[in-house]
């Protein structure tokens, strides 16, 4: 068996830190005001996840064996107020989400067997279709809303680790926060613009 390996180039540097030595700065990540909570990031070896109740894998489904506690790697971030992630608050929205978005999907079926007709029959489409419509769209949207990255996610990820588990590769967006960490961590952080995954 080969084991493909590729080279990813960032437009922006990301981060290369020692996994056993990492210190986070006292700065919120999104916005770098002063941090006053801790937001513990998550993340499968082999594949970036933010794990929340509602992501959190039982199984691997590679392999289909049960994932250990030695397979997860968490990370406690320090964040101001604004930025903190309640896990138990979005999951219950993008579930209510994903519960109103699969029922007016599934109406769809039915709006489109009567414009259908309709038009079939060469009568106008009735004016609950464009109602529905209007509802199909507002409920795509909140779904949007729902599942869209955190501003906490869209500012800190993690892109993965090395070979052997010994380095972790950080994207931060805030150029501040990436040189504080740099700076936090002199001898086990530095800049890079490129790394091999597998």
């Amino acid at each position: 068996m080969t084991v493909t390996r590729r080279r990813l180039h960032f437009n922006e540097p990301i981060v290369r830190a020692k996994v056993s030595r990492i210190r986070f700065p006292k700065t919120c990540p999104v916005c770098g005001a002063p941090a006053s909570k801790v937001t513990r990031i998550s993340t499968n070896l082999g594949r970036k996840v933010w794990l929340r109740p509602y992501f959190a894998p039982r199984y691997n489904l590679r392999s289909t064996t049960q994932m250990t506690n030695a397979e997860t790697k968490s990370f406690l971030v320090d964040v101001c107020e604004d930025h903190s992630v309640s896990d138990n608050a979005e999951m219950r929205m993008r579930s209510l989400a994903s519960i109103i978005a699969s029922i007016v999907a599934g109406i769809s079926i039915f709006a489109l067997i009567y414009a259908g007709a309709d038009y079939w029959v060469g009568r106008q489409v009735s004016p609950w279709i464009y109602s529905y419509l209007l509802i199909l769209g507002i409920s795509l949207f909140f779904v949007y809303i729902a599942f869209r990255p955190s501003a906490l996610e869209a500012s800190f990820r993690i892109i993965g680790f090395d070979f052997d588990l010994q380095y972790v590769w950080f994207a931060m967006s805030n150029p501040m926060y990436r040189s504080l960490f740099v700076k936090e961590n002199p001898l086990d952080a530095e800049l890079v613009s490129w790394i091999v995954k597998v």
